[in-house]
C-alpha cells in the first residue's frame, strides 16, 4: 500500500469518527459517550487497517469485520437509543400511527389492506383494474 493510499485511508477514518462524534452528540446515546464511540469507529477503522498493513495476507472478509464491528455497534446503540427499550407491535408497521389512521410518516394516506390485494382471476402485474369489483359495489 502506498504512503497516499495510507493517508487517504487515515482521513477517511478520522472522518468516519468525527461524523459519529457529532451524530451521537446530536441524539444523546444513551450507553457511553460520543468520544467513546468515536474511538470505538477509530480503533476499530485503525485495527482493521493496521492488519491489512502489516498481515499482508490476512484474508479480506476477516478485514472487513474488524473494520465494520465499530460502526455497527455504533449504529445498534443508535437505534436502541433512538427507539427505546419497548417491545415492538407486531400487528403494526414502524410508519404507522399510533391511532391506527394508516398514515404514513410523512402524513400521506398509505394503500387500504383490501386495496392491495388482487381479486381472483386478477393479475397482480397488471395494476388496479379499471372496472369495478363486487366488493367495490
Amino acid at each position: 500500500m502506498s504512503l497516499a493510499a495510507a493517508a487517504a485511508a487515515g482521513l477517511l477514518l478520522v472522518l468516519a469518527a468525527a461524523l459519529v462524534h457529532r451524530d451521537a452528540t446530536r441524539i444523546g446515546v444513551e450507553s457511553g459517550s460520543p468520544a467513546l464511540w468515536a474511538g470505538l469507529v477509530l480503533g476499530t477503522g485503525g485495527a482493521g487497517a493496521t492488519t491489512a498493513l502489516v498481515v499482508p495476507d490476512a484474508p479480506l472478509p476477516g478485514v472487513l469485520v474488524v473494520v465494520a464491528l465499530g460502526p455497527l455497534l455504533y449504529l445498534l446503540e443508535r437505534d436502541d437509543s433512538l427507539h427505546g427499550d419497548d417491545d415492538p407491535d407486531p400487528t403494526q408497521l414502524p410508519s404507522a400511527t399510533a391511532d391506527g389512521s394508516g398514515a404514513t410518516a410523512d402524513g400521506s394516506a398509505s394503500i387500504d389492506e383490501a386495496d392491495a390485494r388482487p381479486t381472483a382471476g386478477e393479475d397482480p402485474a397488471d395494476g388496479p383494474s379499471a372496472s369495478p369489483t363486487s366488493r367495490d359495489e
